[in-house]
């Protein structure tokens, strides 16, 4: 039973090794890819806001063309589309 004992020990600290290795790689990662995963980050949001600001001005255009259409998105109810939810 005493060599039971110490492959527990054993096996704990194979784990927290793991564990360590992998919170090290992960903060490595991060650190050594911040300027590039920032700047992704801003292209991102940057093609996001003028996707939206074309999306807004294309559809008050259309609500502009159609005097029987009540108005802007404001009408709608919130979409519960996975996709729609997500990309916003």
């Amino acid at each position: 039973m005493r060599g039971g004992g110490r492959a527990w020990q054993n096996a704990i600290r194979s784990g927290i090794v793991v564990l360590g290795s992998a919170a090290f790689g992960y903060l490595s990662y991060r650190v050594g890819f911040k300027p590039y995963l920032d700047r992704a980050q801003e292209a991102m949001d940057s093609h996001h806001n003028s996707a939206d600001a074309a999306t807004a001005a294309a559809s008050a255009s259309a609500a502009a063309e159609q005097p029987d259409h009540p108005g802007g998105d404001g009408d709608l109810p919130p979409s519960r589309d996975p996709a729609v939810v997500l990309r916003d």
